[in-house]
């Protein structure tokens, strides 16, 4: 949560300009609801109030110099989307220009996307002083627009109403006064979130700005009314208040009121109807517009994307090919050296499997050789060697001959084994060598097949795109057709129905350095029609006549205006002021000011007249939008107030 309580208390106790009075007042019950752990950051805004007092900055902009074009197209479409504007439009016989729609589209919250969720509750803007005026009137026809639309369904006013007795008073039934004897609350706390309370330091202005609102004839007289002394409150409740409940008890109001009641609703409705048809299909050609460019920007970005990587994989394709080719030629130069070297190896290795023979042959010789001659000389022996002489020197002679081929072999075998050794030798190295070219060719085998490959799969990523590139041809073709059938549209929207197009040229001008073609386009207001202005004007208007019609059937509202006069001591008991105890006050104060902005739809209350008018009304949310002029010159806790009491904030600063 930041600071606790005592600390922010201690901190604006501690300023130059400190809380006094009534301010004081405010600031204690945020800090005691804050140290019961009643009031939190979430609650409204309550987190609004925490920044503005821990940093004395109030409000949120949007910053769209800091963009390009198209992000502030975008962000204009988001918030100027016909389906985010008011329904109510305050009866000017004129368009908004550009940046007041803007505001005012913010500030009724009726949007949803990144942008609104970055304003969040609070709006802030600089206006001139007809500006100021003609923004509230705007919010005012729209919330008012809003409000009815929530009460229309309801066939009878007082069923918007749940009703209590009251704890503590001194008459029967615990009532304070004959009448009434009972407060109401609204059931559907929506209906609260569209009451509107302006407020100022300069207490003059306001009274200007009521004055302007009421300055027409109007179905509701107390349109806009300035409240906050015993003296306004007094006027009031003699020129309205009064009247209003003495008129509606001494008739059969709910007999009598009721069938004006309903054919006003029946009115309202059936016009809300015919605005809610009209923007659904302005909402449309601007949806089908802003879904066409989109489109084209996907499918244009896609295109860009697939032209890259067609261009990409040409060049891909391109550098392999280009590796490949000196590849090519030195796998065949290295296959033809494997070749030749292969048949040196076989050639060296059929010499040494030939010389091996040739020295195992001597050295098989020399090992059986003598073993022979000894056997032959041996094999005649004795009396053999007398009477077999011819036998025993055949013998001998074949001795002699072994012996002679033994001694041969031996003297034979080491240069044999020389020469095998040279002849392996060479081979082994022959071997090797052609083993390094077997490496060197697979290496380069490798290499080509990998470029192969990638040759293979940059064709096929180019033949993909170039299939992706045409379709997205054809879908481009069919955005633009769609795109010319959407201009035809909105040229065909002609007289009232004409309205100007919000496209990426328009923001271009609007942000240009051409002050006159700059303030051309600031000066107009794009998507909507006059068509569409007219119809708002007079469901405004309806509003205006529904709602009083509400007011006037519904004993509820009577009974709680009433006892708020009672409240403020202006509608006494035999002379006397009423004395409500603290319980039922509590209870019932914050409805009986809600009624109060059913009946006054926008409240204007001085700066420091707030905490003491509202000095009952402890829990935050009393109200729906609070306006708060002047805030540049403010200091934090004359705020405090009229921000914890509301739930959507309007900073106008000057």
């Amino acid at each position: 949560m930041g600071k606790s309580g005592e600390e922010i208390f201690k901190e604006l106790l501690g300023k130059e300009q400190q809380a006094k009075g009534a301010y004081l007042t405010d600031v204690e019950n945020v800090v005691i609801s804050l140290d019961k752990g009643t009031y939190s950051k979430r609650d409204h805004l309550c987190g609004i109030l925490f920044d503005y007092v821990e940093k004395a900055s109030l409000g949120n902009a949007i910053d769209l110099q800091a963009k390009d074009d198209e992000a502030r197209f975008l962000i204009l479409n988001q918030i100027l989307s016909a389906k985010n504007a008011p329904l109510g439009k305050w009866p000017t016989k004129k368009e908004l220009p550009l940046w007041q729609q803007v505001d005012l589209n913010l500030a009724i919250h009726k949007g949803s996307g990144d942008v609104y969720e970055e304003i969040g509750k609070a709006v802030a803007t600089q206006k001139s002083k007809a500006e100021k005026q003609e923004l509230l009137q705007e919010l005012l026809a729209s919330n008012l627009v809003e409000k009815a639309s929530v009460l229309a369904q309801y066939d009878k006013p007082d069923d918007a109403f749940e009703s209590f007795e009251f704890y503590h008073g001194p008459e029967k039934n615990h009532a304070y006064a004959e009448y009434p004897a009972k407060w109401h609350r609204i059931r559907n706390d929506k209906i609260n979130e569209y009451s509107m309370l302006v407020t100022a330091k300069d207490e003059a202005w306001l009274s200007e700005v009521c004055k302007e609102m009421t300055k027409d004839e109007r179905p509701m007289e107390h349109i806009a009314a300035l409240f906050g002394n015993d003296e306004e409150r007094k006027v009031f409740f003699e020129n309205e208040i009064a009247p209003m409940v003495a008129a509606y008890r001494a008739a059969h109001a709910p007999e009598e009121r009721l069938p004006k009641y309903l054919k006003a609703r029946e009115a309202f409705l059936a016009q809300k109807k015919v605005v809610e048809d009209l923007q659904a299909s302005l909402d449309k050609l601007q949806t089908d517009f802003l879904k066409n460019w989109q489109e084209d920007k996907m499918r244009s970005k896609n295109l860009r994307e697939a032209e890259a990587a067609i261009e990409h994989s040409q060049k891909a394709m391109d550098s392999s090919k280009q590796t490949r080719e000196p590849l090519l030629k030195e796998r065949d130069e290295v296959k033809a050296d494997l070749d030749e070297i292969t048949k040196q190896v076989d050639e060296a290795d059929a010499a040494a499997q030939e010389a091996k023979k040739e020295w195992s042959r001597y050295n098989m010789i020399v090992r059986t050789g003598f073993d022979k001659e000894q056997e032959l000389r041996n094999s005649v022996t004795g009396l053999a060697k007398i009477f077999s002489k011819k036998k025993y020197d055949a013998a001998q002679e074949e001795a002699d001959k072994v012996q002679k081929e033994a001694i041969e072999a031996q003297e034979k075998a080491p240069a044999a084994e020389k020469k095998m050794k040279e002849l392996t030798a060479k081979y082994n190295t022959l071997a090797e060598q052609e083993a390094q070219i077997r490496g060197a060719l697979d290496g380069l085998t490798d290499r080509i097949s990998q470029l192969n490959k990638a040759i293979n799969a940059a064709q096929v990523m180019i033949t993909n795109r170039e299939d992706e590139k045409e379709q997205i041809l054809h879908a481009l073709d069919s955005v633009k057709k769609e795109r010319e059938s959407i201009l035809e549209r909105w040229k065909s929207e002609t007289g009232d129905d004409a309205r100007v197009m919000l496209d990426v040229d328009f923001v271009k001008e609007l942000f240009s350095d051409d002050a006159k073609l700059s303030k051309k386009r600031a000066g107009e207001n794009p998507w909507l029609s006059r068509h569409f202005r007219k119809e708002r004007e007079k469901l405004f208007v309806l509003a205006e006549d529904f709602q009083k019609a509400f007011l006037e059937a519904s004993g509820c509202c009577m009974a709680n205006l009433a006892t708020l006069a009672q409240y403020w001591g202006d509608w006494k008991k035999d002379g006397e002021k009423i004395t409500f105890h603290a319980a039922d006050i509590e209870d019932t104060v914050p409805s009986l000011w809600q009624t109060l902005f059913l009946l006054v739809p926008m409240a204007a209350f001085a700066l420091p007249t707030i905490a003491s008018s509202f000095i009952d009304t402890k829990k935050p949310g009393l109200y729906g939008t609070v306006a708060i002029e002047g805030t540049d010159k403010l200091a934090p806790e004359s705020v405090v107030g009229a921000l914890y009491r509301g739930r959507n904030a309007l900073i106008i600063r000057n």
